[in-house]
């Protein structure tokens, strides 16, 4: 039997926040954009923009008043700033609660055998050293400047009247700061995002190696583990920040005439696949453990309901003038149901961690900001009613 003082003890000491630690967390706690029992959300959302736009917007006027309008009107630069930035920041409340949550829900739910408990502490304090690395952010700091040094001399963003000066073939002074400014905190978002999301794939991988108290009849259909499948809905904000940045750039190249809307099918697509692909498959990292389980819980309960059915069958059946007076009353029938209502339970169990309303938050959250990408060149209606086609 567990204790539950000594699982309690480790759910108020257990440290399970992905967020709140590393250096770009430590720098916002310095200048007092967060504080640890607030995420002041409001305050960050504001200065984000601000840092983001508003410079921009200035730079721009001051060039004239076709580069002001230009900014105010490039859906790409407004798409970044005013959509993605914002829901990136709001992504790390959810990826913060959804952790902390599956983190509790495998103490609470007995999940984790009571020997085992030292080890799920290791795991949890393994996450959080990974998180507090200073490397992994370094990393994507690098990642981010060089990805925009590639833009830079690529020339992607000339294409843009109000960030390019024609006399010169150069990036404007709007230019710059769209580029290595606003650009450069949409990446680095998106890279710390992907970071915090590793690590939740390797603290996922370190539980699935664990011996869980599984139980093949759970009403969850997957053994216990039923809760795992939303964990990819706390990265649905992030996928609605990249389909709109994306969206955005397509509807301009679209209208542009760089590129026709069928041309785009197959990119929608592999961005679908990708995102299921980096988002939800690696919750297979549990269908070893849930193979087995099903694999032995098949075994077992169709041995007991089969001794149960012989029970059954003699008494009932063969022995039925014996027992007439016992038969009003008698809970042997609901038994048998029960024990039949287990073993249904184990053949539909399912060997991936994964439900159907996933999957359509993921199209859901790619699909909308592709709504503008769609109606360049095909009436709304009709891009609502294929959608509505494609979830049913």
């Amino acid at each position: 039997m567990s204790d539950p003082r000594t699982r309690n003890a480790a759910l108020n000491e257990m440290p399970v926040s992905l967020i709140r630690g590393g250096t770009a967390y430590w720098i916002q706690e310095k200048a007092r954009l967060i504080s640890p029992d607030q995420w002041n959300l409001g305050r960050r959302l504001f200065i984000a923009i601000t840092v983001a736009w508003v410079p921009l917007a200035v730079l721009a006027g001051a060039r004239g008043g076709n580069d002001f309008w230009g900014v105010l009107s490039d859906y790409r630069v407004n798409a970044r700033v005013f959509i993605a930035i914002p829901l990136l920041i709001i992504a790390q409340i959810g990826m913060e609660q959804h952790f902390r949550d599956m983190a509790r829900y495998f103490l609470e739910a007995n999940l984790v055998r009571q020997q085992d408990l030292g080890h799920f502490q290791g795991i949890m304090k393994k996450a959080v050293r990974l998180r507090d690395a200073k490397w992994p952010e370094l990393l994507v700091i690098v990642g981010v400047f060089l990805q925009l040094a590639y833009m830079f001399e690529s020339g992607r963003m000339r294409n843009a009247s109000w960030a390019t000066d024609l006399t010169t073939n150069t990036l404007t002074p709007a230019g710059y700061w769209s580029t290595f400014v606003t650009q450069a905190i949409f990446m680095a978002l998106i890279g710390l995002v992907l970071w915090k999301w590793l690590i939740w794939i390797l603290v996922m991988r370190d539980l699935a190696k664990m011996e869980l108290r599984l139980d093949p009849t759970d009403g969850d259909r997957i053994a216990g583990l039923g809760f795992l499948s939303e964990i990819p809905k706390a990265f649905i904000p992030v996928l609605l920040a990249i389909s709109a940045v994306i969206g955005s750039t397509w509807r301009f190249q679209t209208l542009s005439g760089e590129i026709e809307l069928k041309t785009l099918e197959m990119p929608a697509a592999l961005l679908t696949v990708l995102a299921m692909i980096v988002f939800v498959f690696p919750l297979v990292v549990f269908t070893p453990k849930l193979l087995k389980s099903k694999r032995e819980g098949a075994m077992e309960y169709a041995a007991l309901r089969h001794l149960y059915s012989l029970d059954f069958r003699k008494k009932w059946v063969d022995e039925r003038p014996m027992h007439l007076t016992e038969l009003l009353g008698t809970r042997d029938v609901g038994s048998l149901s029960s024990i039949s209502s287990s073993f249904k339970n184990v053949e539909e169990m399912k060997i991936f961690p994964f439900r159907k309303s996933t999957l359509v938050a993921v199209v859901v959250a790619l699909a909308v900001p592709m709504i503008p990408v769609a109606t360049t060149q095909i009436p709304l209606m009709e891009v609502l009613k294929s959608l509505f086609n494609a979830l049913h």
